[in-house]
């Protein structure tokens, strides 16, 4: 008997916003991310991350996701600032774990990472149990249909 992936819509915490750093073309649809530099102006300490529309993982999730198996994304660089707005809520910004860019690539009730139709992430059951080994206090996980 074959097993029925489940699929969920996460929506992770916002600490931040895209730096000028960031190249990104809005001209298209949906919006082409060459790079990007993201700058906190809080953080309450989730693995997974979010500004649309990238997403970040810490560098302990990045390594989990990408020995878990799981289909629908690349790992990339991603620099990280702080945001003028956030040096008052941020006293140490140097303790903060290493992002990495969580580019996905994937599609949504598809792989085990995707995009639906407004750019939200679709993660399976299977990628959402590796994500839930860390930190994901602020992500709404809502099931689709």
């Amino acid at each position: 008997m074959s097993r029925v992936t489940r699929y969920y819509r996460l929506e992770p915490e916002v600490p931040g916003q895209l730096g000028p750093g960031s190249d990104v073309d809005r001209t298209v649809v949906p919006w082409v991310v060459r790079r990007v530099e993201f700058a906190f102006h809080d953080w309450l300490g989730d693995d997974l991350v979010t500004s649309d529309p990238v997403f970040l993982v810490t560098e302990t999730m990045a390594r989990r996701i990408a020995e878990s198996g799981s289909t629908g994304f690349e790992l990339r660089a991603a620099a990280t600032t702080l945001a003028p707005e956030g040096v008052d809520m941020i006293e140490d910004f140097g303790s903060y774990p290493v992002f990495s860019w969580l580019d996905v690539t994937g599609r949504a009730g598809v792989d085990d990472f995707g995009l639906d139709g407004e750019g939200a992430l679709v993660v399976s059951d299977s990628a959402l149990a590796v994500l839930e080994t860390g930190r994901l206090d602020q992500c709404d996980k809502i099931p689709r249909e």
